[in-house]
């Protein structure tokens, strides 16, 4: 499920940042929203063309709508 992708990359994403900050105990909430904000990021710079460190050129992404 795309979401549990979403939130695995996220939660990586996070733990990167606590240790690249010395792994500073108390500050997971930031990490994790710093991370969600980079992705995200990361993710329209894709869907509008621009090749970034998390989305290699050929990663394509759907612009279908997704139905649950």
């Amino acid at each position: 499920m795309i979401c549990k992708r979403l939130e695995a990359c996220i939660n990586t994403r996070s733990y990167l940042i606590w240790e690249r900050e010395g792994r500073v105990p108390g500050h997971e909430r930031e990490h994790w929203a710093r991370a969600r904000a980079e992705i995200e990021q990361e993710l329209l710079a894709a869907l509008e063309g621009i090749t970034t460190d998390f989305v290699p050129p050929a990663f394509q992404i759907s612009q279908r709508p997704v139905r649950y």
